[in-house]
């Protein structure tokens, strides 16, 4: 019997901090005092866990990502404009940042600088810039995240020397195709040629509606004795309109050209823009989609010009169906009308298994085959596995009836459902009361079914439920 942790002379609270502490050695504080004591000792340190359930509740504060303040340019520049801000004050320190310059409408990426390449420091220079008033907007990065300033105020840039467009590019242009030879010329004092030569002039993207990439043999050539540099050979990608070339060079205010349009190139193939995996149920009725056809030229630019016939085929040809709309009127072949890019099927299959789709078009690449899943439809009624039309007579057994369990159009279902056997026969099994199995991955299996005597012309019949019963083929006894 355990000694008492309280005297009459012990105050109550007293009592109860013992009577706690005794409650608590007993349920293993021992433990932490023994390890307590070795380290006193110098003994080297044990560990140990155990598991803990409970329920509980916690608080965590959500962090957000400010945007750079103070985005301050000089109110006049020559060619290079300073641009300089204030860092974010929140938890969220940015990983960099990006600036972009602001002219009327149109803005362009500064400080060499993107989204891809940040700029680490909270300054930047931006060279080559065309003369002209501009503002400045720097955003902040981290990971996913980013948060954009108010824009700087205006700067007027006005330079001696400046680069101009004596030529421009095409209004509109093909993608991938070479921009026709445009020149620019450097000057100083605003109208005289630079002749002293050698300075080297680099063409870039400034508007980029759509995305595009400039190629070409070389985006930089240097200035002849005239002040030109003509550039050939150049091209954009990516169709958009608005695109605007810039020209820049180190100690030159740069040049914007006039805009111009990137129309696609002709088409080249057919690309699978939504739909390239399918899956569903059997069903009689085109369902399962929409698939979405696109026509692209070769840098994927969607093409709306001209008419595109497609035709559609399925590996599971006598039970695929195909439709234009959901549950619409069979149909073996969509249109790309002109004026537009795409088209979109349905697909439905009364047949589980794994077809492929097959897309096709005379002049066009095709796409990779569609895959699809058809899995089988609600149960909706039973079927006999065939019986011997002669079994052997009692007392050996039956050879195991099977019953499946299959949906509206014959497939397989994965149903667990009891099935019930009949039969105008005398039928036994080893078991008592009525001739039950539970169904296993769709099939109910019944292994040990015997024939009382003679019999002839017997036939089973299977239940489950609300499902469709059947009945198996007519068999006898044997002698």
């Amino acid at each position: 019997m355990p000694a008492t942790a309280s005297s009459p002379e012990a105050s109550p609270r007293l009592r109860r901090e013992l009577a706690v502490f005794s409650r608590v050695l007993g349920s293993g504080a021992w433990v932490f005092i023994v390890l307590l004591f070795a380290t006193l000792l110098g003994v080297a340190p044990a560990s140990a866990h155990w598991l803990a359930f409970g329920t509980g509740s916690t608080t965590a504060s959500v962090a957000t990502l400010l945007p750079p303040t103070n985005v301050s340019v000089p109110a006049i520049s020559n060619s290079s404009v300073g641009v300089s801000w204030t860092a974010p004050t929140g938890s969220v320190v940015p990983t960099g940042y990006y600036v972009t310059r602001i002219t009327g409408s149109a803005a362009v990426a500064a400080c060499g600088s993107s989204p891809a390449a940040l700029v680490a420091a909270t300054s930047c220079t931006d060279t080559s810039v065309p003369e002209g008033t501009h503002k400045y907007q720097v955003t902040a990065v981290y990971r996913s995240w980013s948060a954009a300033s108010a824009p700087s105020g205006n700067v007027t840039v006005a330079s001696l020397q400046g680069l101009f467009f004596t030529s421009q590019p095409s209004s509109v242009l093909v993608a991938g195709t070479a921009i026709p030879a445009f020149t620019v010329q450097a000057r100083t004092l605003g109208i005289l040629p630079n002749l002293l030569g050698g300075a080297p002039v680099t063409i870039s993207i400034g508007s980029n509606p759509g995305g595009g990439t400039l190629a070409g043999p070389t985006v930089t050539v240097e200035t002849d004795v005239w002040g030109n540099a003509t550039f050939t050979g150049l091209s954009i990608d990516k169709a958009g309109s608005g695109y605007t070339l810039i020209a820049s060079s180190p100690s030159y205010a740069g040049a914007v050209s006039n805009s111009f349009t990137v129309m696609p190139a002709p088409a080249t193939k057919l690309v699978v823009t939504s739909g390239a995996t399918l899956a569903g149920p059997a069903s009689s009725a085109a369902l399962l989609g929409p698939v979405t056809l696109e026509r692209q030229d070769s840098y994927g630019n969607p093409v709306t010009t001209g008419t595109t016939s497609v035709t559609l085929s399925s590996t599971a040809a006598t039970t695929g169906t195909f439709a234009a709309t959901a549950n619409g009127t069979r149909i073996t072949g969509v249109t790309i009308p002109a004026g537009s890019a795409t088209s979109s099927f349905f697909y439905g299959d009364t047949a589980a298994g794994t077809p492929t789709i097959t897309v096709a078009t005379p002049g066009l690449t095709a796409p990779q085959p569609i895959k699809v899943t058809i899995s089988a439809a609600p149960a909706g009624k039973l079927s006999f596995d065939p019986i011997p039309t002669v079994v052997p007579k009692n007392p050996s057994n039956m050879p195991p009836v099977k019953v499946r369990i299959l949906d509206a159009f014959g497939n397989l279902t994965d149903s667990t459902a009891l099935v019930t056997l009949q039969s105008n026969c005398s039928i036994k099994h080893t078991g008592s009361g009525p001739i039950t199995a539970t169904a296993y991955a769709g099939i109910a299996t019944f292994p040990d079914l015997q024939i009382a005597g003679n019999a002839s012309g017997c036939i089973l019949t299977a239940s489950s439920g609300t499902l469709a019963g059947a009945q198996s083929n007519e068999f006898n006894t044997g002698t």
